[in-house]
């Protein structure tokens, strides 16, 4: 069974332009298996087992081999493994569309997917839905008539441009943020500073809401990847307050800004430098002069970077604290404010 690379970043000039989508959308349902099952199927949600917990997988091809030389297929983008309470597991397979089209042999798709399944795992009940997040729905049923053989299927769909915004911005449900995220990213598609309005109001909104870690992490996760925050012309305050969400203040520092202060500190100091050098090279010639420079130069900027890094923690510090002071006025407790925004206790108790 192949796991899903969490970390994984893909090129929009790949060949398959919506890969990241779909990697976006894949991960949210592993991460977040329990809450999509709650937002999509509660009422398999209200019968799982939560002291086994639900399997989340992906490429399951090799369940539907013919025979060991078939290389299978793929049937479903998300395959869950569901213990219910006094009975067997249930399989889910969950499919994501990103066409921008119909296909109208989307449901025969589904329906010999499914058979496959049936087939490969007889002793266990398998059930499906699939997402759409294109411009356009498929069908969610299918009827195969041979001479008299009748065989039909239907199952559930969720066509997430049908959503409304405002009911979806209104929903606090872990999963109803994804949807939310991949409903906003379809709105503001080629609109770059809609696009970053949209994600930052996300991103806040995720960090006041109270959700757990776990929740808080493959919701950020998913807007990180659906609104491309890694990718360039997002700007950097954005791509601050998404690390902000994720990582300690001193692992912020460090990844922001130690190489990019390390690049702009040095040629500030080199050129300061080359001045500074030039005016000693009168003296000691041109050349020495200029590798004097250099060298100085080098150690003006370490210094411009410490300042630098200094200033940025300030600022991530007094958005930290704001945020806490959010946090307060909301009635959270104190152990999760601190936890949340690397605040120590006692200064987030002096902020009332």
């Amino acid at each position: 069974m192949k796991k899903l690379n969490l970390n994984e970043q893909v090129s929009t000039t790949e060949a398959n332009p919506h890969k990241w989508r779909d990697t976006a959308w894949k991960s949210a349902i592993i991460d977040g298996a329990t809450e999509a099952l709650a937002y999509f199927m509660p009422d398999l949600a209200a019968r799982i087992d939560t002291s086994r917990g639900v399997i989340a997988l992906t490429g399951v091809e090799h369940l539907v081999k013919d025979s060991d030389s078939d290389k299978g297929m793929v049937v479903s983008d998300v395959f869950l493994n569901v213990p219910v309470v006094g009975g067997d597991n249930l399989n889910v397979a969950c499919i994501v569309e990103q066409q921008h089209d119909s296909d109208k042999n989307f449901a025969g798709r589904i329906f010999n997917s499914w058979i496959r399944l049936r087939a490969a795992r007889p002793v266990e009940t398998t059930t499906a839905f699939a997402i759409y997040t294109g411009k356009s729905e498929n069908e969610n049923s299918y009827m195969e008539t041979c001479f008299g053989l009748k065989a039909s299927i239907e199952f559930r769909t969720f066509h997430v441009p049908g959503y409304s915004i405002e009911e979806l911005r209104e929903d606090k449900r872990p999963f109803a943020r994804v949807m939310y995220a991949g409903r906003l990213s379809y709105e503001s598609k080629n609109k770059l500073a809609l696009r970053e309005k949209y994600a930052r109001e996300l991103l806040n909104s995720v960090g006041e809401e109270g959700y757990d870690k776990k929740q808080k992490k493959f919701i950020l996760e998913f807007v990180s990847r659906i609104f491309r925050l890694t990718a360039r012309g997002i700007s950097k305050e954005l791509k601050m307050a998404y690390e902000f969400q994720t990582i300690s203040l001193e692992e912020l520092s460090a990844q922001l800004h130690r190489q990019e202060a390390m690049e702009i500190g040095e040629k500030k100091g080199e050129k300061k430098g080359e001045k500074k050098g030039e005016k000693k090279g009168l003296k000691k010639g041109l050349k020495k002069g200029l590798e004097i420079g250099r060298k100085e130069g080098l150690e003006i900027g370490r210094k411009e970077n410490r300042k630098e890094i200094e200033a940025l923690k300030e600022a991530i510090r007094a958005q930290a604290i704001k945020t806490a002071k959010v946090m307060l006025a909301r009635g959270m407790p104190i152990s999760d404010i601190a936890e949340i925004t690397n605040l120590d206790e006692s200064f987030i108790l002096s902020l009332r």
